[in-house]
């Protein structure tokens, strides 16, 4: 029989795995179901302060989850006009992932249904930077800047061409403290360094809701 202190104790761990699993679902739906805009579905964005000053394109893009084609988490990515310096010989896309999926969805998940997961967060993964040439795209933002900041995207590219953690919830303590390394935190990196606002504290969006969100707060709507 069990004591009144462990019945509850069972009912807010119950309570606390129900909570985050519907929240995770509902983040997933909107990533799923997000509506673009047929006329928005390319949209393009100059941010040279002057029209005189030669510019340099960097293309920012996502996908929503696409069970169909076994792609169940969308993803962002970036595409240069030209390999970056650190890119495999050719390439021109690339986005970062996790090298083992099964293993990084176990850490979160484990991360997500432990209440002290909210403290330690999500113990970083093997990851790194991957082509992505070719990879179908729901949406996309052509950025024009000019070189002083094309040339800063580049180092923070290369930068995380360097990469090796992978993790998605953040924690309070331990590694990280507050920081996550996935496809959108590489992607927001770049897009600061061109010259945009982005939001890397929202790390409960997949990433379809992660590029609506970073282009509202650009001033631009994708959605219909």
């Amino acid at each position: 029989m069990l004591t009144r202190p462990a019945r509850l104790t069972i009912f807010v761990s119950l309570a606390w795995i129900v909570g985050n699993l519907l929240a995770v679902m509902a983040s997933w739906g909107r990533a799923y179901y997000t509506q673009i805009d047929p006329a928005r579905r390319v949209v393009s964005i100059d941010l040279r302060p002057s029209k005189a000053i030669p510019g340099r394109a960097v293309t920012i893009i996502a996908t929503r989850p696409t069970p169909s084609k076994a792609d169940y988490i969308g993803h962002m990515w970036v595409a240069w006009p030209q390999t970056p310096p650190a890119a495999p010989a050719g390439s021109k896309e690339g986005g970062y992932y996790a090298i083992d999926q099964v293993q990084a969805a176990a850490t979160l998940a484990g991360a997500i249904l432990a209440p002290w997961g909210f403290v330690t967060g999500q113990e970083p993964v093997a990851g790194h930077m991957k082509v992505d040439d070719g990879w179908w795209r729901h949406v996309q933002i052509d950025v024009t800047t000019d070189e002083a900041h094309y040339q800063a995207a580049l180092a923070v590219d290369t930068k995380w061409r360097h990469e090796t953690r992978y993790s998605l919830r953040p924690g309070i303590k331990g590694i990280g403290q507050g920081q996550t390394w996935a496809c959108k935190d590489y992607v927001f990196d770049v897009a600061v360094a061109l010259g945009l606002k982005a939001d890397h504290r929202n790390w409960t969006q997949f990433p379809m809701g992660s590029f609506v969100d970073f282009a509202k707060l650009n001033g631009i709507v994708v959605t219909k």
